[in-house]
């Protein structure tokens, strides 16, 4: 989609230690001062970043130049959960949830094991915890990270989108939207990626083809005074998940469905809700229990889908349910969402 790249090598710097608990939600990031008003509800291009254990470092990937070698995945498992900027000790709460999500969700007990193919969206991730990320063996071991550094984030960000793709996905291509209407630095963060058509069961061959599917990662215009800005948000989303050349587009993140106005956003840009329930249904609900709020529960959080054949996703299920840190603290106040998405025939 690119033909240029604005990441650089890097070796992150390493993280300050977790033994404060109260102490880390003061620390502060410092980031570029930068104008982006020439770069807002446009594609901005991101290379996807690889761990080398030989060489101790992160850097650049390829973005398929070296070609595709099957076998590749037909499906992969999605995870989306905002883990909360916030609440006190986001750094310990980080590492906490990178815990949860390999050892709960993918039943990785060791970080040297990998996952199945699969795609994880976090929003709300600080700016002083972001390094933790960078520095997880699991993370150095199984995915590719985008975006590199919070200086990708949109301007003056002090949290952000991090979109996490297993090495068995074939990344070929990322990019960012920084959302002009946004009070709030928000954003879609996109990649592309490759997976294969299955063939018939007895066919003598690996797959009935490749094709790219697009993963969009979004945090959504927060509280009631956000209410104008989500349909055109979500809007500049689908979009781009719509693209022809796409064989499908899926969307997971925090979409703030607080009011009667979010209902049908989704349906009006032309996309589907991966959710089979009604919103009333409490089973669907993401938000409010964790801590209780004096603010309603309510099903923040959505995958959203392109349904125009040859793709299917899995009704979500809700992950991080009662979780909680070393400390007792809750991970996050939001649940997260993991589904499988499924490249399928079209006979």
């Amino acid at each position: 989609m690119f033909d240029t790249d604005i990441d650089e090598p890097f070796i992150p710097s390493p993280p300050s230690e977790l033994a404060g608990s109260s102490s880390d939600t003061q620390q502060t990031i410092q980031l570029p001062i930068r104008g982006r008003t020439n770069m807002l509800d446009i594609p901005r291009p991101l290379r996807a970043v690889r761990y080398s254990m030989h060489k101790k470092r992160w850097a650049q990937t390829s973005n398929c130049a070296g070609g595709i070698k099957e076998p590749l995945p037909s499906s992969l498992r999605l995870l989306t959960w905002n883990v909360d900027f916030a609440s006190k000790s986001p750094k310990r709460r980080l590492v906490a949830a990178l815990d949860y999500i390999r050892q709960e969700v993918f039943r990785c007990k060791a970080p040297s094991e990998h996952p199945d193919p699969c795609c994880i969206l976090l929003q709300e991730v600080s700016a002083v915890a972001f390094t933790l990320i960078l520095t997880n063996e699991w993370i150095q071991r199984s995915f590719l990270v985008v975006p590199s550094s919070t200086e990708k984030w949109p301007h003056d960000a002090k949290y952000g989108n991090v979109t996490l793709v297993s090495r068995t996905v074939p990344v070929c291509g990322a990019f960012t939207i920084d959302f002009s209407n946004s009070g709030m630095a928000r954003n879609g963060l996109f990649v592309d990626v490759k997976l294969a058509v299955p063939a018939p069961r007895h066919a003598p061959r690996l797959s009935d083809g490749i094709v790219q599917l697009r993963i969009a990662n979004t945090h959504l215009e927060s509280l009631p005074s956000g209410a104008r800005a989500r349909p055109e948000q979500l809007r500049i989303i689908a979009e781009s998940l719509q693209e022809y050349d796409l064989h499908g587009g899926v969307v997971g993140g925090d979409m703030n469905a607080i009011g009667a106005s979010d209902v049908r956003i989704a349906e009006e840009v032309g996309l589907t809700d991966a959710w089979q329930g009604s919103d009333e249904d409490e089973d669907g609900f993401t938000w409010g229990y964790q801590p209780p709020s004096q603010y309603p529960a309510a099903r923040l959080d959505k995958v959203l889908w392109v349904a125009r054949g040859g793709m299917e996703v899995d009704e979500p299920v809700r992950v991080g349910v009662g979780a909680k840190d070393r400390s007792g603290e809750w991970i996050s106040d939001h649940f997260g969402l993991v589904t499988n998405v499924h490249v399928v025939r079209q006979d």
